[in-house]
């Protein structure tokens, strides 16, 4: 009788302790707020500040032509793609030319690059999921936004 009580009690603590198992992996030392050191010995966030964007975004909907925008950033970088409602897409030009210098006054210390091409918006939707998903160093953040800007300039 004495060891069925003690295996009973052996198994439910065993079923207990994995229960947790999920619970301990997010406190483990592995996680997302890890610091890296540059080569010139200062440290970092492993992770991407991306406040410039997220204004950007919410000063850009705030226009009434505007359906929606994405914005990734780096230090010096930021790169905007927004849809254009479909009345207003005849204003198109006109449009680009007050969100690039709304963008310019608002964030002078960036280089501000924008595209209302749809295949932009979703590729810049996609670098954005990304960023959010996997920690991405700033060189590689800067190749990405480099490779969008290069398919804004090209003309169909």
């Amino acid at each position: 009788m004495m060891k069925k009580v003690t295996l009973l009690l052996i198994c439910s603590l065993f079923v207990v302790g994995c229960a947790r198992e999920p619970e301990v992996k997010d406190q483990s030392l592995q996680g997302r707020n890890m610091i890296r050191l540059n080569m010139d010995g200062t440290a970092h966030s492993a992770t991407m500040d991306q406040s410039a964007a997220q204004q950007a975004v919410n000063d850009i909907k705030q226009k009434q032509a505007i359906r929606d925008a994405v914005a990734v950033n780096t230090k010096n970088k930021l790169f905007l793609a927004y849809q254009v409602k479909h009345m207003e897409r005849f204003h198109k030009k006109q449009i680009e030319k007050e969100v690039q210098k709304q963008l310019k006054e608002r964030f002078p210390q960036h280089q501000v690059v924008i595209s209302s091409d749809l295949k932009l918006f979703w590729k810049t939707n996609e670098l954005k999921k990304q960023l959010q998903k996997t920690r991405m160093g700033e060189r590689k953040l800067n190749e990405e936004i480099e490779k969008l800007k290069k398919l804004s300039e090209e003309t169909a």
